[in-house]
């Protein structure tokens, strides 16, 4: 074809239509005598090229490819990148907490209204309501597990706390006698009969899980406390910060400088007192207890509890009011969230911003599970969210699978395969025959001792095991849980007489039956029983008198068999030597 002359080829400035950058229009073939225009990709002033009808066939145009937009992301930021949204669920008010249980089976506690709602992984992955804990009396505060999982603690707005047992989801007991509602509650770390309960009118008071006792009460802060954590070491030791912008850190048993005391209140001096700056919505203690993160205002702020320093400053964490931080549970990231709807990740130990998540309402409520693959967030409007690693999610999907038990999917393929024969099937000549013992029926626990146990009620459970005829093992397994518990002597102190003689006949008898290791624990029982009943200091009756001279003839043939044993050991110790 001819190459077109300089004459034959206009170049005219387009202010109208033009060809966007990097793209080409479709060219259509041009009819005798007219004109075909092509756009060229440029940037301004922006122009056609108008050749003349001189080549019959022009080749289309390609647009050139865009180059890949390469984004480097961190390892772990990548990590909490694939965080998806597994339940979606909508409460009727507010969430005020969400809590996980410890241990497994992981149960997330949502406090929403007058209620404690418990849910787990159902089928499929799907939200499973467990139990719906609405037996209180008004608006629920705060929720906090025990470190077992078998213990929970709900405070309310009418000043009660309630101890609920997770196994029969069933409320306990409460503590009462709060002058304010209750904001915030813990148990001890080191002592797991001991709990805390902070409070609107600022006080923190100790309590005896087992027996309810108010142990004693604390004038903390001049306004409400919004959080109470165990402190590092001992169970004494208590970490508190509330609506004053103080942090304080108070040693219950040494009393730090006592000033008064009237009954049950202690005003004391807290062993170190750290100003936040802002009003204190949320804290968090890592394992331990050395470190403190409080969140407050639009910051987060990190405190060496050994001296009360400043560690780090999280500035402008968001953009308004920081409501929870959560801490997982290998002290590996820190979650804060707040009211511009957003939760945040961070590096625990460099203090790093990771990745962050937006929500479409201000969030109430944030925490971690305790294998830091998942956590739930609670917002304003109602509605709460469970976000799990994808990975987790997966591997949780398969072990159920695993875990599922033998169906009918099993039964058609053995049947393809010639495994399924039944019991009725003659055996064939290469086969090898067993035959099954049939199991003994185990006996179940007494159901009723159980339930005093449950409930606390040591010397019931006592009376149920002198008036009822029980196996010698499940008797040996009440006193042990006893013993572990530390409540052998409350169970075994004045029960009166008639219960004392069925425990020493029944003592008499388990000497002789049981084997000589179950000893140690049944003479711990008889001294207990001993020590702390007055009609047995001396016996007061006939009876018995008479089973103590039976342990006394008991223990003094016992005596002469030890020095015998003690002669025998001598003259084999000496033949050995003069061997």
């Amino acid at each position: 074809s001819r190459q077109p002359s300089l004459s034959q080829i206009s170049v005219c400035f387009s202010l109208g239509v033009a060809a966007k950058v990097g793209q080409a229009p479709p060219l259509v073939p041009p009819q005798c005598g007219e004109a075909a225009e092509v756009a060229l990709p440029c940037t301004r002033p922006r122009f056609a090229v108008r050749f003349r009808p001189i080549m019959e066939d022009l080749d289309t145009i390609q647009p050139l490819p865009l180059s890949r937009r390469i984004v480097n992301v961190d390892p772990q930021a990548q990590h909490f990148k694939s965080f998806k949204s597994l339940w979606k669920q909508k409460e009727a008010t507010r969430v005020v907490d969400v809590s996980f249980r410890p241990v497994k089976p992981f149960k997330v506690a949502v406090v929403s209204g007058t209620k404690v709602a418990l849910w787990q992984n159902g089928k499929g992955s799907s939200p499973e309501l467990v139990a719906n804990l609405s037996r209180f009396k008004d608006v629920t505060l705060c929720a906090a597990w025990r470190n077992d999982g078998k213990l929970m603690l709900a405070g309310e707005t009418s000043g009660t706390c309630a101890v609920i047992e997770m196994q029969s989801n069933k409320v306990l007991r409460r503590f009462r006698d709060h002058g304010d509602a209750v904001t915030s509650a813990a148990f001890a770390t080191a002592d797991r009969s001991r709990a805390a309960t902070g409070c609107r009118d600022g006080k923190l008071r100790i309590w005896d899980v087992v027996t309810s006792e108010l142990l004693c009460v604390v004038e903390a802060h001049e306004d409400a406390i919004k959080t109470v954590q165990p402190g590092p070491g001992a169970s004494d030791l208590w970490i508190t910060a509330g609506s004053d912008s103080k942090i304080k850190l108070w040693d219950l048993a040494l009393g730090g400088k006592a000033v008064a005391s009237e009954g049950k209140v202690k005003k004391l001096e807290p062993l170190l007192v750290m100003e936040h700056g802002d009003p204190v919505e949320a804290g968090v203690v890592y394992p331990g207890g050395n470190l403190f993160v409080s969140a407050g205002g639009t910051q987060v702020k990190v405190w060496d509890m050994t001296n009360g320093s400043l560690v780090e400053t999280l500035a402008e964490a968001h953009t308004k009011v920081v409501t929870r931080v959560a801490l997982a549970k290998d002290a590996t990231v820190l979650l804060t969230a707040g009211f511009d709807g957003f939760v945040k990740i961070w590096n625990a130990a460099r203090y790093e911003l990771l990745w962050s998540y937006k929500f479409s309402a201000p969030i109430t409520a944030a925490a971690w599970r305790s294998d830091a693959k998942a956590f739930a967030i609670g917002m304003e409007d109602g509605s709460w969210q469970l976000r799990v690693w994808k990975s987790a999610a997966k591997e949780e999907e398969k072990a159920k699978v695993e875990a599922k038990p033998v169906g009918d999917d099993w039964k058609k393929r053995a049947r393809v395969e010639g495994h399924l024969r039944g019991q009725d099937a003659d055996p064939g000549s290469d086969d090898e025959i067993v035959v099954q013992e049939k199991k003994r029926a185990r006996k179940s626990r007494d159901a009723k001792l159980d339930f005093f146990f449950k409930r606390f009620e040591y010397k019931k459970a006592i009376e149920r095991i002198a008036k009822t005829r029980m196996s010698r093992l499940t008797v040996l397994g009440a006193f042990e849980e006893l013993l572990q518990r530390g409540a052998l002597q409350v169970a075994l102190t004045e029960i009166g007489e008639e219960l004392s003689l069925a425990l020493l006949r029944w003592l008499r008898n388990s000497f002789k039956a049981v084997q000589p290791v179950q000893h140690p624990l049944l003479m711990e029982v008889l001294h207990t029983l001993l020590d702390f009943n007055k009609c047995l200091q001396p016996p007061c009756t006939e009876e018995l008198m008479k089973e103590a001279l039976y342990f006394e003839v008991q223990i003094a043939r016992e005596l002469n068999i030890q020095e015998v044993m003690l002669q025998t050991s001598g003259m084999l110790k000496a033949m050995t030597v003069m061997s």
